[in-house]
């Protein structure tokens, strides 16, 4: 197995085909995916930066390594959220989440983490547009339900907790 941090071998991923740059990828990402599972957040956060960075770089015109490719940024961005998440970064994984959507408008998930990341930094307006959008599409989705739910209730009782620190001063 080759050493994604040697330089020469990033140099060579930087002007060469796809596959490789694919394979050092997929060795950070997994290299990312043992440490999330171990709640090694921060250098999970850093091994999937370091698979991004590798798949920014130009790519040939075969549409099939294109496909690997679009799949494994999704995949790297909506575990890098997830890491993020952990970390209470909630505004940082919403730019992850709002990628993984572009490259996979049908997935769920990044909608999900999106309208939980803005639930979760009190922007309940944000959380409940992309909550009540999927909803339109996916009536009987019963977390985007229960999450509306969450969010309705959360902001209610936010309300409710300003208005007797109002009447307290």
């Amino acid at each position: 197995m080759t050493n994604p941090n040697d330089i020469k071998i990033q140099r060579q991923m930087f002007e060469g085909s796809s596959k490789p740059k694919i394979e050092i990828s997929t060795i950070f990402k997994n290299e990312g995916d043992e440490n999330l599972r171990n709640k090694k957040y921060e250098i999970a956060q850093n091994s999937y930066e370091k698979a991004l960075s590798n798949l920014f770089y130009n790519f040939n015109d075969d549409k099939e390594e294109l496909k690997k490719v679009e799949q494994l940024k999704c995949s790297i961005n909506l575990n890098l959220s997830m890491v993020l998440m952990k970390l209470n970064k909630f505004k940082d994984a919403i730019g992850y989440l709002t990628e993984a959507k572009r490259l996979q408008p049908n997935n769920l998930k990044p909608p999900y983490r999106m309208a939980y990341c803005y639930f979760s930094i009190g922007e309940y307006d944000k959380a409940r547009e992309i909550v009540k959008e999927v909803l339109k599409k996916n009536e009987n989705s019963n977390e985007f339900k229960q999450l509306l739910e969450d969010i309705n209730k959360k902001e209610l009782n936010d309300y409710k907790k300003k208005g007797k620190m109002l009447k307290a001063v």
